[in-house]
């Protein structure tokens, strides 16, 4: 089978972000039985900004007519912001069957973010999702959520539709968990863009209520517009509890999160999370916020808090009682069957229906 995947950013391990290691990781293990070409925007790990955007929609076409003219059995658009290229390989004839897959909808809603160029930006990729649903024979979800969502709103606009979950990393699966020393901490991670849609604001509020508990830590790793404002708020309240740190070296990945004692991720609106997946995987308790749109299949086992005041209490109960272990192994072994193989046999299965189709 010959395949090319089409991704914003180039397919990269430790790029850290959601959609660039779905591509990466179907890429690594489709490319051991069939050819498989990357076309990507940019080399940089970063999302599309307008003017990036713009090189997509302009520069970026002649790629898409070299695209059009080989003869690929799938051309698979691995990130709905990139959905007019489904358009235009359909517009230029190609003979390959146009597969996208679609990890999230926030874009849809025009107010979503603050500014005028991020509506402007908001706008254009609405617009190339609607390219997907319209010129793509199938599209995969990689959220259930979001499945719902696009058959609710979109369903005449597709026929054909799977969704498949994403995987954790492979050593987070597999690699042994290290018995925790005693130590007098109890630390709190966060691991994530500090944006509105992922409300790390949430954990400073919740972190505040904790502030006399002089054991309690909380680590709040990532980069993000919302970094001067969650800056501002821990001075203004003095929250010595609070360390706002970037993210590490991709090695030192899991070294991280396993020095957490919980994950803490009140994100308002996400996919299949692998920040969730991959803290349930190294066996720690999840507390999360009720307000998401996160899929059940994730949040089976997290702990789920009204408020922040909730939070607080779920925080203390599970620091002084700790982690329920039959609670715990439930969720080591159902996590634990989501992976990037299954993922691509699910793909690979997808690819061989589609082309089947008249």
């Amino acid at each position: 089978m010959k395949i090319a995947l089409v991704n914003v950013i180039k397919p990269q391990e430790g790029s850290r972000d959601g959609m660039t290691e779905y591509t990466y990781q179907i890429y690594e293990r489709l490319r051991k039985r069939h050819t498989v070409d990357l076309i990507y925007v940019t080399e940089k790990s970063k999302r599309l900004d307008n003017l990036a955007y713009l090189y997509a929609s302009t520069l970026f076409k002649l790629k898409i007519r070299k695209l059009a003219k080989k003869d690929y059995d799938i051309i698979h658009i691995t990130n709905q912001e990139l959905g007019f290229v489904a358009k235009e390989v359909k517009r230029l004839g190609t003979k390959a069957k146009v597969i996208t897959s679609i990890h999230d909808l926030m874009r849809m809603n025009i107010n979503f973010g603050q500014g005028f160029a991020q509506r402007m930006y908001n706008s254009l990729v609405a617009n190339s999702i609607l390219d997907c649903f319209k010129f793509s024979d199938h599209i995969i979800f990689s959220a259930s959520t979001v499945e719902k969502d696009a058959v609710k709103m979109f369903r005449e606009m597709f026929k054909n539709y799977s969704t498949t979950l994403l995987g954790p990393s492979e050593e987070f699966r597999t690699t042994a968990i290290p018995k925790k020393a005693r130590r007098k901490e109890f630390v709190i991670g966060y691991v994530g863009a500090f944006a509105p849609w992922k409300n790390p604001m949430f954990v400073l509020r919740t972190a505040r209520l904790l502030k006399n508990e002089r054991d309690i830590v909380f680590k709040v790793h990532g980069h993000g517009p919302e970094e001067e404002a969650m800056r501002t708020y821990k001075s203004k309240h003095n929250l010595s509890n609070v360390e706002i740190i970037g993210f590490p070296e991709q090695s030192k990945f899991l070294e991280m999160y396993d020095s957490f004692d919980m994950f803490f991720y009140p994100t308002l609106e996400e996919g299949s999370s692998l920040p969730m997946i991959n803290s349930q995987c190294r066996g720690l308790p999840v507390v999360i916020y009720k307000e998401n749109k996160v899929d059940v299949e994730v949040t089976k086992y997290c702990f789920v808090s009204k408020n922040e005041a909730d939070a607080a209490k779920m925080i203390k109960r599970i620091k002084q009682r700790g982690f329920d272990r039959g609670h715990q192994q439930r969720m080591l072994k159902y996590v634990r069957g989501f992976s990037w193989d299954r993922v691509t046999k699910e793909t690979l299965a997808i690819y061989s229906k589609t082309i089947r189709q008249k």
